[in-house]
């Protein structure tokens, strides 16, 4: 049978055996942990694969060229050598010191490796030093939890700007929603059981979390907005478009005068689009059986995703347009010394 399940490489140099049985250990944390016994050969590796290494794991002592002594300096050698290449790609793969410990100056030589960027990783990716002895299952733990957040890391940098808005502008919750669908876009590998169908809703759920920060600027009306716990996204999309809204007892509104509006052209097709397919209606959230049986029908005669992944690179325009326009707007608001919008009713 295949094993479809995600394995992470990992390399680790030693010149010695492996007694303890750190390549077994690192199996069952799905880490393929790789050996080399000199670092130049594992150099070679680095270099020229260096997107396909998940962390790396150094012996305390260990040969630096094959065929040489081990060195009593290898670890601050390799490590030099090592932040050299992180600085060329722009980005620091996690790595971590497995030895015995025994060695003369070892404490010493641990404080002058970590200081840097490998101190600031503490956090992200756990401490640098474990003992052979006693650490190996702490080690691959750990590991895991650091090559699992360097995807993580890796979309938020590529979404830079998404990101920086929806972290001031929107809850965690939702933020990590965008982080799910992205990372199923650029790993799928890792994503086998992603519902396309469950994060549509989602889509619609992040469009919901802007109408409600949008809200909370000002520039939405509550009246058009809906209650607290229900965004009309119908309605709220078309005030934004500079359309005119029934809001109830025949009481028409919209923002500012014929021809004005929020959201530009380009933004306000893709708000519609989002929001139309499979739910002509568009007052809710959730999808209804029919809407999803839609989407549901696509998927399974295409078996792809790229129709959920193609509106949520749209979102992430509007994303940004949002970000740039609650900045825009806070400066006028700064320099004036009060709101002042041209929301009215007609």
């Amino acid at each position: 049978m295949r094993n479809d399940k995600k394995r992470y490489r990992i390399l680790w140099i030693d010149e010695e055996p492996d007694p303890l049985g750190f390549i077994d250990t690192g199996r069952r944390y799905d880490l393929d942990i790789q050996q080399y016994r000199s670092w130049d050969k594992a150099k070679v590796l680095l270099e020229n694969r260096f997107d396909s290494i998940d962390a790396i794991v150094l012996d305390g002592r260990c040969v630096i060229n094959a065929g040489e002594m081990p060195d009593p300096d290898f670890l601050y050698q390799v490590v030099r050598e090592m932040e050299s290449l992180f600085a060329q790609h722009e980005e620091a793969i996690p790595w971590y010191v497995l030895s015995s410990g025994d060695l003369p100056d070892f404490d010493k030589t641990l404080q002058r490796i970590a200081k840097g960027n490998r101190e600031s990783m503490e956090e992200e990716w756990g401490r640098m030093y474990h003992r052979k002895s006693s650490d190996l299952q702490e080690l691959c733990i750990a590991i895991r939890h650091a090559v699992t957040r360097r995807k993580d890391n890796k979309v938020r940098a590529l979404y830079a700007d998404v990101f920086r808005t929806m972290h001031t502008y929107f809850t965690p919750d939702v933020t990590q929603t965008m982080l799910d669908i992205l990372k199923a876009l650029h790993f799928p590998e890792e994503s086998r059981n992603f519902d396309a169908v469950l994060y549509y809703t989602q889509l619609r759920r992040i469009l919901e979390h802007l109408f409600r920060a949008m809200n909370r600027l000002g520039i939405l009306p509550d009246a058009v907005m809906g209650s607290s716990d229900k965004v009309n996204l119908a309605n709220s999309s078309l005030y934004l478009a500079g359309r005119e809204v029934n809001i109830g007892q025949g009481r028409p509104v919209r923002y500012g005068r014929p021809g004005q509006y929020v959201f530009p052209p380009v933004v306000s097709q893709i708000v519609k689009s989002i929001l139309v397919v499979a739910n002509k209606n568009s007052h809710t959230v959730e999808l209804d059986t029919q809407g999803r049986t839609v989407i549901q029908d696509y998927y399974n005669s295409l078996h792809s995703n790229n129709f959920l992944f193609g509106y949520t690179l749209h979102l992430c325009d509007v994303i940004i347009w949002f970000g740039r326009y609650a900045k825009r707007l806070k400066n006028k608001e700064r320099q004036s010394g009060s709101r002042n919008y041209t929301t009215r009713n007609n």
